[in-house]
């Protein structure tokens, strides 16, 4: 028998306890039981592209309703391994290259079409077109009135 059918039938029968160790449940704690946590409703999306492209990310965050977002200069590689540069005449090799991160905190409803979004302002189809990193969000604290989670993003 599974924990959610054993629980079903104790809140029939009034009681509660946890499973597998017997420890009675307090009414709070089985208030919980079987809700989403609200820390996993939120999802940090994180991008990282190519700086001229900042604008037109923007532009269709902004366009679709998102409210904020974080914006950082980057410098790394990845398949591009650096670009060869002449300056001067002399050549050199430039390893880690300039590039955009963003960070965007949204509700996880929300996050495919920011992520969409960030895909069709930023794809060439060419290297370097950069890279979303799509992470859920334990909990997030507004400093100034000390709202969590939803209701400080």
């Amino acid at each position: 028998m599974s924990i959610e059918v054993q629980l079903k039938q104790d809140i029939a029968m009034r009681k509660f306890f946890c499973y597998p160790c017997n420890f009675p449940l307090s009414l709070i704690t089985l208030s919980f039981y079987g809700q989403e946590n609200r820390a996993s409703q939120l999802k940090k999306i994180q991008a990282i592209i190519r700086p001229f492209k900042l604008d037109e990310v923007k532009i269709a965050l902004v366009d679709a309703g998102v409210i904020g977002m974080t914006v950082s200069e980057v410098r790394g590689f990845g398949r591009q391994k650096g670009q060869t540069e002449r300056y001067r005449g002399s050549e050199y090799t430039v390893e880690f290259l300039q590039k955009i991160q963003i960070e965007i905190v949204s509700e996880d409803k929300q996050a495919d079409m920011v992520v969409d979004k960030i895909i069709a302002a930023t794809r060439t189809g060419e290297f370097g077109d950069g890279k979303i990193f799509v992470s859920p969000v334990e909990e997030v604290i507004r400093i100034r009135t000390g709202e969590k989670n939803l209701e400080a993003v």
